[in-house]
């Protein structure tokens, strides 16, 4: 049996959001300073996370984690 997450569903949501858009944002930076191999690892870093987002929204495929009870 996995282990309690140390933060509520709700956190982890806010978190992946948040490290998305950052990713996105440093990405879009990288790309227009001309440096495109580290803009790609921004892009792929930001996919992680919306991946992530996703995951704990139950709007993916395979069922979210339980919510933890405080």
């Amino acid at each position: 049996m996995a282990a309690k997450p140390k933060k509520p569903l709700s956190q982890r949501i806010a978190d992946a959001d948040a490290l998305a858009n950052r990713w996105l944002a440093d990405g879009n930076h990288a790309a227009e300073c001309g440096q495109p191999a580290k803009a790609q690892k921004c892009y792929e870093r930001s996919q992680y996370w919306m991946d992530r987002y996703t995951l704990l929204t139950n709007s993916a495929e395979k069922p979210a984690p339980k919510a933890v009870e405080l």
